[in-house]
Order: structure tokens, then sequence, then C-alpha cells
């Protein structure tokens, strides 16, 4: 077993650790009057979160809560938001704790991971399945309700692997037990549990590289994996050894499972469905980004800009050339999109300078 680290509180409460976190709290929180006092003096509210840290009276406040219907399947999602003061804390916790766990992150390990995310998801299964010699088959498994039924013994167990610094072990847990009181659950909108998330997961794996090595390839994007293999029999087995390694967590796989053959009907995974040689969109999607554009083209606003941009980055990545050709270049002015999205950023810039 590695040696595990200690003497980490101190580093989560120097001022300088606390200053960072401040600044990192409010950026992008333009429209929030206390984010913009803060972000005037970080220094001084740095050191008050210091002091604050230091005495060991911090006390998580209750959340505030909302839901949004999430993507093209209008996903109900219910979104936890700390106050300001508690997402300093999260932030100055978070940036001692991430360097740990993003060494020992599996490459294909996706989601919510800086400087990876859905592109290098997309990018390695093209690469995999339209290589000389591409994988026969395909298998994608989705762990059933992860964020509400992960358990806190799990995530504190996955610290304690690597921590042993009692301090900062306990305003880990004092963080999980603000987002639920009967410690099961992370909450969506709580910046550590991403990486909650992924730490829990990374036994999972990391057990799956072990067992399999060469014979199949697979990346996670959050709770969401897709294998691909030569062999169905192989596919069952990763199927069975995820089923395991989860059980022990305390998690479990939906049922919709399925071994499909990538040349017949392809392989749909992260809004995409990929075969031996080209990648297309998934119908939903592409049906949702025709419509979006062509409100975009009556009503170009920042917002409806910058879903254009987005949706202009996802079709770059597959074979979308007729696509993009009919539904989007012919519709609306990328440049345009730009022009739009800057000249409100500069407003912003111009108000918060009037404000300041």
């Amino acid at each position: 077993m590695p040696k595990r680290v200690g003497y980490l509180y101190e580093r989560v409460i120097s001022e300088e650790n606390c200053i960072a976190a401040e600044k990192e709290m409010t950026r992008h929180k333009n429209k929030n009057r206390t984010a913009h006092r803060i972000r005037e003096d970080p220094d001084r509210h740095g050191k008050l979160l210091s002091e604050l840290l230091s005495s060991d009276r911090w006390e998580p406040t209750p959340y505030k809560e909302h839901k949004i219907y999430d993507g093209y399947r209008r996903k109900e999602r219910t979104i936890k938001v700390p106050c300001l003061r508690d997402q300093a804390v999260h932030h100055a916790v978070m940036r001692v704790t991430v360097p740990y766990i993003e060494r020992r992150n599996y490459f294909y390990n996706c989601g919510s991971i800086p400087g990876a995310g859905q592109t290098r998801a997309v990018k390695a299964l093209r690469g995999w399945i339209g290589a000389k010699k591409p994988p026969k088959y395909a298998q994608q498994l989705d762990i059933r309700k992860f964020y509400d039924t992960c358990p806190h013994s799990a995530v504190m167990a996955a610290l304690r692997r690597i921590f042993k610094d009692e301090r900062f072990l306990a305003i880990h847990e004092k963080i999980l037990a603000s987002m639920s009181s009967d410690g099961v659950g992370l909450a969506i909108g709580y910046y550590p549990s991403q990486w909650y998330a992924n730490l829990v997961l990374q036994q999972v794996d990391n057990g799956l590289k072990r067992e399999f090595r060469s014979k199949i390839k697979f990346v996670r994007y959050m709770d969401n994996f897709g294998f691909v293999s030569n062999s169905k029999r192989t596919l069952h087995k990763a199927r069975a050894l995820t089923e395991k390694l989860l059980l022990r967590i305390g998690l479990s796989i939906k049922r919709d499972w399925q071994v499909i053959r990538i040349s017949i009907c392809g392989f749909k995974y992260l809004s995409y469905r990929f075969f031996h040689g080209y990648t297309i969109l998934i119908k939903k999607l592409m049906y949702r980004m025709a419509r979006k554009i062509k409100q975009a083209a009556h009503n170009l606003n920042a917002k409806t800009a910058a879903a254009v941009m987005s949706y202009n980055g996802i079709l770059k990545y597959c074979n979308s050339y007729n696509f993009r050709k009919r539904y989007l270049y012919q519709i609306v002015s990328i440049k345009k999109c730009k022009e739009a999205i800057s000249y409100e950023n500069r407003i912003r810039r111009m108000s918060a300078a009037v404000q300041g």
C-alpha cells in the first residue's frame, strides 16, 4: 500500500491558499454583489477565511435547492447551491486535495477532469473503432442513480487510503455531511462532488485495468462506462467484474446493458454513434440542434450565440459536413455569434467597472 500523505490541513488554512480559493470561487459570478465585493478585496476575505478554518469554527450552512431539466432528454436534476462562504471553503480544501486525485486518475476517465472532457473520450473511441483492425463488439454500462446513492462511507474510505491527516479528513466529513444528513448521496452543485465521484470510481477503473490489460479498451465519463473488444465473452466478464466492484462500494449498474456488434448498428455513446470508419450524431440531438439553430437565427443574443458555438464544437468531432452546411452555415453566421458573445462580455466588464 502506498505511503499516505499527512500535514495537509496547514496547507488548507494558509493565507495564500485561502486568498486563491476566494478568487477561484468568485470567478464568473458577475451578477452576484457579494462575489463582487469579495473580488474587490480578496486578500482581506482570504485572511478571514484562513482565521475561520484555523480556529475550527467553520460550520456548513443549509444549501438552496432548485430543479433543472438537463440536456436533450430533459432529465430532471436537483441542484443544491451552498452559500459563498461554504463555496470558498470547498475551493480551499479541494485546491489541496485535487492534485492527489488527479495523479491517480485513469487516463480515459474523462468526466469533470481539466483538459479531458468529452473530447478525449470521443477521440479515443474514434481512434479505437476506426483503426485498421477495429474491435467487433462494444458495451455501455451506466451506474444506477450514482449521485443519489453514493455512500459517504465509500468516499471517506477512498480518502483515507490517500490521506492520514485527521483534521484534513474531518473537514471532508463536514462537507459530505452538509450534502445529506443520512450518509448517502453526493450533491449536484457542490464543487467537491465531481472529485469525490471520480475518487470513488478509481478503484473500479484500476480493477478493470489489472484484470484485462489489453483485452478490452474502455473509457469512463463520470458514471458511464464504454467498453470495446473483439470478444463477447470478455465484455461479459468485464460487466461482471464491474458489478462486483461496484457492489463493494454499495452501487449497482442499470439493467439496460447490451453487447452490440459495431458494424451493424454502431456504438451509441456520449451523444454520438460510432461505426468503423465514421461517426455520426444521434438523431435526438441532431433534431434539437437544428431547432435551436433556427431559433438563434431569429433572435441572436449572447445566450443563443453561445449555444450555436457549443453545437459547432460538438459537430467537429463527427462526420457532419452536410448537416453543418445545410442547417448551420446557411442559417446563422459563426462570425456574428462570436461578435454577440464578445459584445456581451464587454458590456459585463464595463458594468462591473462602474459598480466598482
